[in-house]
């Protein structure tokens, strides 16, 4: 009795004509799916050969793709009503709309959260897909994810991130630790000495590379920070309320005293994010400390009220609609990315090589 070779019998994948013609998968991609982007002659004839040998019949959805008939992106953020994000958003939009392009938004808070999104959003057939900030480098979805976007990449869409190099992927980026270093020099020269940290998650990456430059910078100025002063939680206001209110609890704050003067309390709160500065300066007030004049405030980020809360916020600039706007733009275009595409290589769009640092009312000098 014959035994079947159920191997042989299955249809031909895009992926079997790539190794057959001797290409990578995304120039078979752009050959038999009808991609704008141009390919070499020699590599043109060798893939058809191979999908005719192997009878290869192209996938309508990659078609598609390739030939961007969707007329949206994807955006991905882990939180829409933080105006960091918001921020991010309203480049990505203003991007596409001056191509006539919808932008879809969506929320992932989690990292599978985040990959189940990016599955449905593939469905969908976007142009391309942005995901802002992954947080989750080391997440076991990490490969999931990374496999997902590669095949994406291959049938002829594109995916960037903003503010995570972690990837194989296109990445809009900015130097964190440079950004950090200047805070905290900022901090050093401006007389504080007891600092308190306020930092991201720990598998946060920009959390992390933001950390490393303030930490530098404190070293260098034989500044120690006491153990008890180092609070992480997620970039939000209500966890920057929290890791104050729990130092009060600690003893790290006096009220009514002076934290500069009792020569046992913080003098100054380096929050990583904005939005946990901001969170910090109200539960200072909770305790009867005032912001800026007991106790200097930093943030990271500057996003647009940092400026408008009391006393203003001094901060890290970082072009977050530019960085949006840039996402956009690479997905948009119609540049021809050679052989670099299909999860190849990280190639960074944009970088902003040092972020200034905007000097208002929460950290006068002393």
């Amino acid at each position: 009795m014959a035994v079947q070779n159920d191997k042989a019998q299955s249809p031909a994948t895009l992926m079997d004509v790539a190794k057959e013609a001797q290409v990578s998968i995304a120039t078979a991609s752009r050959v038999l799916n009808g991609s704008t982007r141009k390919v070499r002659n020699q590599s043109y004839v060798k893939v058809m050969e191979a999908a005719t040998k192997l009878n290869y019949r192209p996938n309508a959805y990659a078609q598609a793709v390739a030939k961007g008939t969707a007329p949206n992106i994807v955006l991905l953020v882990s939180d829409i009503s933080d105006p960091y994000f918001a921020s991010v958003s309203q480049g990505v939009v203003k991007a596409a709309a001056e191509r006539g392009i919808s932008v879809t938004i969506g929320v992932a808070t989690t990292p599978h959260e985040e990959l189940e999104a990016v599955r449905k959003s593939v469905s969908t057939r976007p142009r391309g897909i942005i995901i802002s900030e992954s947080e989750y480098t080391d997440a076991p979805e990490r490969q999931a994810l990374q496999t997902e976007l590669t095949q994406y990449e291959a049938s002829g869409g594109r995916a960037v991130f903003v503010l995570n190099r972690s990837l194989p992927f296109p990445a809009v980026d900015v130097a964190n630790d440079v950004g950090a270093r200047a805070i905290a020099k900022l901090i050093v020269d401006s007389g504080y000495t007891r600092p308190a940290i306020l930092k991201g998650d720990d598998a946060h990456r920009s959390s992390k590379e933001r950390l490393a430059g303030v930490m530098e910078v404190l070293d260098e100025a034989g500044i120690t920070v006491d153990p008890k002063a180092v609070a992480n939680g997620k970039f939000s206001r209500t966890d920057g309320y929290a890791a104050v209110m729990q130092m009060a609890r600690s003893g790290l704050l006096k009220p009514g005293e002076g934290a500069l003067y009792n020569g046992k309390g913080i003098d100054s709160i380096i929050a990583l994010n904005d939005v946990m500065a901001i969170g910090a300066m109200t539960a200072l007030r909770a305790n009867g400390i005032e912001p800026g004049r007991e106790i200097g405030v930093t943030g990271f980020g500057d996003i647009p009220y940092s400026a408008d809360v009391f006393p203003p916020l001094t901060t890290v600039h970082l072009p977050l609609a530019e960085m949006g706007q840039a996402a956009a733009d690479s997905i948009l275009s119609n540049r021809d990315d050679a052989e670099a595409t299909g999860g190849t290589a990280n190639r960074l769009i944009y970088v902003q090589s040092a972020p200034d640092v905007v000097l208002r009312g929460s950290l006068p000098h002393r």
